[in-house]
Order: structure tokens, then C-alpha cells, then sequence
């Protein structure tokens, strides 16, 4: 069963262009909107090579519909965003976290927990059948951003990932004040989570000065043993499929091991992403497998900085010892991702890896995870773990 809604940031500019002042407003709130994928689907099967999305398309009251009439019903327990990756249309999202969702139905663990779509008539037995127990279920819903769906955009899509973090970051505090309290989850697959991960990062930097009443107040009681797990965290389980993020950029590098975690502790080197890790994430999955090819296609971004390097003597004379900061500064510097091995042991503490190849008994490629029961299975027992 496919993901009925999608929140996105895809063809803003065309948003509600045809509509009044106040409500284009409405529309345009928090960066997002929501979209009603079958009458999405329905309009790119009639076009397939369409660029943009009709009105038609569009969840006008998507705090009714959405939020009130669906995530914020109290058998809602749990609910879970997916988030792709590099190089997928709106249309490729929706079917191949729509092979995922369909696999997970099929597990013992969530097997008539979850719900995808609540206007479906099967579904909505469950949601609101008598016999459903409050916080039993599952929701899924996805986030899109603007990829371009082009094998020669990494560059490109890299930016419009981290443009599109804090348009994530708002769908995910707008979850946090769902009356129902579920845990929230995500799963983000690639690219997806390298969108994520910098998320993550730019909250921490924004926290002291304008980051949410939200956002400070779990802060404030990551270390108060007294909060229920589910109330300590911003996201609750993320989850890493084929994460095109760099192992040194989650990990913090010390001099002495012994001192780590306390006042005398001495850095070399902290990874933009460790810190969000830490402490905005409470359980961190990454799945991932030796055999995925695709992740290399992120080398063709080192070729042309690479090129600029082996100029530098000649170039340094007019930028001014810039690529010598480039080529000194860790953070320009290149490593493995972590889709395609286990996470380092100076990650981030609360950091689990899983290696595809060995759960499934083959070799994984790149999307090759949702077709993978084993895989899928462990997917589900992390969703159903219970939250610490």
C-alpha cells in the first residue's frame, strides 16, 4: 500500500498562483505542502513527462486532513517520514517507498499496524476500528524535496538538499505538537540523509539564538533521567539506508580516549554531523553494503576541486592562499560514505550499523534494500523497538 501523502518544497513558486492573497498564504506556510499522491499519480501517468504539479494536486487543508483527521488520531503511536535521496523524480519516490511500506506490512512485527493511507477503506478499519488499541499504529507519510532527477546534478541536488533541511526540520516540529505525543522516525535513503544530517547540524548552530521553544525544551531534558524517552529527542529512530554522508563527518577524533566525555577532553577534529547525531537523534541505524556501486558517482564532485588543487601554485597568486585553506581544512577533504560500511568506532555513541549483504545472504546495490525481506524485517524490528 503506498504513502497516500507527501509533504514537499517542489514547485513553490508555481504555489497557489490562481488563489487569493490569504490563501496562498496558507499554502505557502512553513515552506511545505502536502500533496494527495494518487491525484498526483493520476496526473503523471496522464503527462509522464510533466515538470510541475496541477492545484488539483494539492492537500488544501492539510491540517484537517492530515494532521487532524489522520497523524493526530490516539491509535497513532508512532509515525515515520521517508525521505529519498539523489536523482528521484516526485513520482520514483512515492513507488519505491511504496515497495518498502508494502514489505513492512508483511512483517510479523508491524503486520496491521501500519497505515499509509487513511482514506483507503481497508485502512481506515484499522485506524478506527474499536478493537485498535491507542498508540498501537504506525503512520507513514514522505518528504520530497527538489532533486533533479539527473545523473549529472550531484552538485546541484547537494545544495538543494541543504536548502531543504529546514523545511524538513518544520514538517518534523509540526509532528512534535501532534496532541497524540507519537514517537517520530525517520527513514532516508542516500542523499536523503546527508539532507538530514546537515538538518541536524544547522539546528544545534541556530539553537541559542532562534531555534524553536520546542527544540530547546528537549534539550534541556536529554540529561534529566526522569523524561520519558519519547520526550527527550527531536527524532525519536532514524533510520540510514545507503547514507551518501561521509564516515569522518559523524565522527569525533580525540587525542587521549581516556578523557573523552569530560572537561579535559582534546579534539583534533569534530565532524559537522556528529554533534546533531548526539543529541537531537535518539537511535541511529545505518544500513548499509560494500557491493553499492552507485555512492561512487559522489567521487565525480571531487574531480573538478581536485583539478583547482593540482593548480594551486599558479592560482594561489590571485586567491589569495584560499586553496591552501582547502586543501588544510578537513572539511573540504574527502573519506568513504557511509552506505557503503560500517559506521567508525568514533561515531556518535548512539550509532548501530547493519550489513545488508550479511542479512540478506547477497550482495546489495544501491536500491536494492527495500527488495530485501531480511532487510526489511530488521527495518521493522528497529521501528518496533521499544525507545530509550
Amino acid at each position: 500500500m503506498s504513502i497516500r501523502y507527501f509533504a514537499t518544497n517542489r514547485d513553490r513558486e508555481n504555489l497557489g498562483q490562481n488563489r487569493s492573497r490569504k490563501k496562498r498564504i496558507s499554502l505557502q506556510k512553513g515552506g511545505y505542502h502536502f500533496v494527495n499522491m494518487q491525484a498526483y499519480m493520476s496526473y503523471y501517468l496522464s503527462e509522464v513527462d510533466a515538470k510541475s504539479m496541477p492545484e488539483e494536486v494539492i492537500v488544501e487543508n492539510s491540517p484537517k486532513e492530515v494532521f487532524g483527521n489522520f497523524l493526530e488520531n490516539d491509535r497513532i503511536g508512532s509515525v515515520v517520514v521517508c525521505v529519498h535521496g539523489f536523482n528521484v523524480h516526485f513520482h520514483q519516490a512515492q513507488t519505491w517507498f511504496g515497495i518498502l511500506t508494502d514489505s513492512l506490512m508483511k512483517c510479523e512485527r508491524l503486520r496491521g499496524k501500519i497505515v499509509t493511507d487513511p482514506l483507503d477503506n481497508q485502512q481506515k478499519k484499522i485506524l478506527t476500528g474499536k478493537n485498535t488499541a491507542k498508540g498501537s499504529l504506525t503512520a507513514f507519510i514522505g518528504f520530497s524535496w527538489p532533486s533533479n532527477g539527473s545523473v549529472f546534478s550531484y552538485l546541484g541536488d547537494q545544495r538543494e538538499a541543504m536548502g531543504s533541511a529546514s523545511i524538513l526540520g518544520n514538517v518534523i516540529m509540526r509532528l512534535r505538537r501532534l496532541k497524540n505525543k507519537p514517537s517520530v522516525n525517520l527513514i532516508c535513503h542516500s542523499m536523503g540523509n546527508f539532507l538530514t544530517c546537515y538538518m541536524l547540524k544547522k539546528m544545534l548552530e541556530e539553537e541559542a539564538g532562534q531555534a524553536s521553544k520546542e527544540l530547546r525544551i528537549r534539550l534541556d531534558r536529554l540529561q534529566d533521567q526522569n523524561v520519558p524517552p519519547g520526550e527527550r529527542y527531536f527524532i525519536d529512530r532514524y533510520i540510514m539506508l545507503a547514507a551518501d554522508v561521509e564516515r569522518r563527518h559523524v565522527t569525533k577524533c580525540v587525542t587521549n580516549a581516556s578523557k573523552i566525555g569530560t572537561d579535559d577532553e582534546v579534539t583534533t577534529y569534530i565532524g559537522p554531523f556528529y554533534s546533531g547525531l548526539e543529541h537531537l537523534a535518539g537511535q541511529v541505524h545505518n544500513f548499509y553494503s560494500r557491493f553499492d556501486g552507485a555512492l561512487a558517482i559522489s567521487n565525480l564532485e571531487k574531480a573538478p576541486r581536485k583539478l583547482v588543487e593540482n593548480s594551486k601554485g599558479f592560482l594561489d597568486k590571485v586567491t589569495f592562499g584560499v586553496l591552501d585553506f582547502l586543501e588544510k581544512n578537513p572539511d573540504h577533504k574527502w573519506e568513504q560514505r557511509l552506505g557503503a560500511t560500517q559506521h567508525p568506532m568514533i561515531a556518535a555513541p548512539n550509532m548501530q550499523s547493519h550489513n545488508t549483504t550479511e542479512l540478506s545472504g547477497r550482495e546489495i546495490g544501491h536500491s536494492d534494500y527495500v527488495d530485501s525481506m531480511e532487510i526489511v524485517d530488521a527495518i521493522a524490528q528497529v521501528l518496533s523497538s521499544p525507545l530509550k
